[in-house]
């Protein structure tokens, strides 16, 4: 299972305020799901990270987070569904922004469903189970 990275920022919210919110009773749900994360997910995380007030502690905090689990990079078949994907929903005219759609075709690409709280986006890619927090 790919989680979406508002999955990860209220993960690593609640935790700082020491809280048992969604994210946190949902990750404990999932049991021995496999866990994966896409590189675009792995690029939000630092991208804010970076941008807050003290860097460095953030990006201990997500690395610490996210480092148990697997990276999932694109491949030459990743290209080619992400073409496919994006042409079809530029030609339905229900076009989704551009790192929701290179996280959605990832979790596609290796038949996985993705868990996020925003769902309007992914759930416009065919074939992609969505699931919700």
């Amino acid at each position: 299972m790919f989680l979406d990275t508002c999955f990860w920022v209220d993960l690593l919210r609640e935790r700082n305020r020491q809280e048992r919110g969604p994210a946190t009773l949902m990750l404990a749900s999932l049991g021995e799901t496999e866990i994966l994360i896409s590189v675009f997910v792995l690029c939000e995380l630092r991208a804010g990270a970076e941008s807050s007030e003290n860097p460095r502690r953030e990006l201990t905090r997500m690395s610490r987070l996210v480092e148990p689990h697997p990276v999932i990079y694109p491949d030459a078949a990743f290209a080619v569904l992400y073409g496919e994907v994006s042409a079809a929903l530029l030609k339905n005219g229900t076009p989704i922004p551009v790192m929701d759609l290179l996280v959605g075709v990832t979790a596609k690409r290796f038949a996985a469903p993705v868990l996020t709280r925003d769902v309007t986006h992914f759930r416009r890619i065919p074939g992609l189970v969505v699931e919700e927090y």
